[in-house]
């Protein structure tokens, strides 16, 4: 299979809406990552996304809408709580997990009962869902277990041959998936954390936000279940003595003959000034949009060695992906 990468305008979109109605597999942009899009009430168009991910399914999928009113086309209800979380957050970075209703692919859900439903900020990727006039399922436009995707390119080196279609938006702003939430009465349960925070949700709400590990026998939320964005060499995060425990790190490296690299803060980087670095952001947020990407740069590299970043409003979000990265390797 051919895969062609296309700027996104009328004639896109059309090909696009077309090759999803043919019950084919599209990339597409978010604010977030890119993700790999079917209709999520095509059964065999489903499985194509799990095959070409190489991904387990028992890991669900996220419906993607374009509009808000379409929610209550495919969840058997919603609750004060997910109206306020809808009307305040959507479009935007956030998951809710609603009862699904029968419209919706059992494959989508991992065989559960509720259905994870977002409404991306990105024009080009609600506009693509418009076009097709369906529901899209998606989850990030990457070989299982890689660093999502953040640009069109990191699509086409994981998925060339496989996908029909990238439509190229362009680098994403939030560089990290979405937040996913549960509600339950007045409380809100994040499953997967995101840009959106407990934090903006206490305050923009007035709701009660507590994190929360998904231990449900079929999971709500993807993300939760396996090993996600490994780069090929091995990583390391320094959360203790942070500016000592690296150099030290970095220097046991060297003397064993391996290349090292240094992901830090902006500030931090004058105490690595002999070594080799790439400044990750100055704070959470920065360090979220490039996380993924440098992980994919820098992978030729023996070993990363990642600070731990203690500012900004993504702390929670990053440390997540951070530690999943380095499969849990932290000191």
């Amino acid at each position: 299979m051919k895969t062609e990468i296309q700027k996104p305008n009328r004639k896109t979109y059309k090909l696009a809406a077309k090759l999803i109605g043919d019950g084919q597999v599209v990339a597409f942009p978010t604010e977030t990552v890119y993700g790999l899009g079917a209709s999520a009430l095509n059964r065999d168009a489903v499985k194509k996304i799990f095959e070409a991910k190489g991904r387990p399914q028992d890991n669900p999928l996220i419906v993607h809408l374009a509009k808000k009113k379409d929610i209550k086309k495919y969840v058997k209800n919603m609750s004060k709580t997910q109206k306020i979380l809808v009307k305040t957050f959507m479009p935007g970075p956030i998951s809710i997990i609603f009862d699904k209703n029968d419209k919706i692919c059992s494959e989508v859900c991992a065989g559960g009962n509720t259905v994870a439903i977002r409404i991306p900020e990105s024009k080009v990727a609600r506009k693509f869902i418009a076009y097709t006039k369906c529901p899209i399922c998606a989850p990030s436009a990457n070989t299982s277990k890689r660093p999502s995707p953040t640009i069109a390119q990191h699509v086409f080196d994981d998925m060339n041959t496989k996908i029909p279609l990238i439509i190229d938006g362009g680098a994403t702003d939030i560089g990290i998936e979405s937040t996913v939430v549960r509600c339950d009465g007045n409380n809100v349960y994040i499953l997967r954390p995101g840009k959106i925070s407990k934090e903006m949700i206490a305050k923009k709400c007035n709701l009660v936000a507590i994190d929360k590990i998904d231990t449900s026998k079929i999971p709500q939320s993807p993300g939760t279940k396996y090993t996600h964005y490994k780069p090929a060499c091995d990583m390391i995060i320094v959360k203790t003595d942070v500016i000592n425990n690296i150099n030290k790190l970095y220097q046991n490296a060297i003397n064993e003959n391996k290349k090292p690299i240094i992901f830090c803060k902006q500030q931090d980087q004058k105490y690595f000034a002999d070594k080799n670095t790439i400044v990750l952001g100055k704070d959470s947020e920065q360090a979220s949009t490039n996380l993924f990407g440098y992980l994919r740069q820098y992978e030729n590299n023996d070993l990363i060695i990642a600070e731990y970043f203690d500012n900004g409003e993504m702390v929670e979000a990053l440390f997540n992906r951070m530690i999943k990265s380095a499969s849990g390797n932290i000191v």
